[in-house]
């Protein structure tokens, strides 16, 4: 008869044969989600949905109408980010 921690094992190597050892580190962890809703945006650029929705009329950032849901890309948000960031520093002093 199998002890408890005999059968643990065998699962073990039967799974890592049968989906490999590498499965979960190809996984992305789920903060890496390719898109962020308008609320999740809103928090993250400290912006109101009016300043969003003007920045989308001006065509900073581009909206994906998927459904009755809007989304934005984050690797748009994080380029938009970036360029605000390092414009923020080329300022001159007055």
């Amino acid at each position: 008869m199998l002890q408890k921690d005999d059968l643990k094992e065998v699962i073990v190597e039967v799974l890592e044969t049968m989906v490999g050892k590498n499965f979960l580190a190809d996984q992305k962890p789920k903060d890496d989600a390719e898109f962020l809703t308008r609320d999740e945006l809103c928090a993250r650029l400290h912006i109101t949905y009016t300043t969003l929705w003007r920045m989308e009329k001006r065509g900073e950032i581009h909206v994906h109408k998927i459904g009755r849901r809007n989304l934005y890309n984050k690797l748009e948000v994080d380029a938009l980010i970036s360029q605000g960031s390092s414009s923020n520093t080329n300022m001159k002093e007055v």
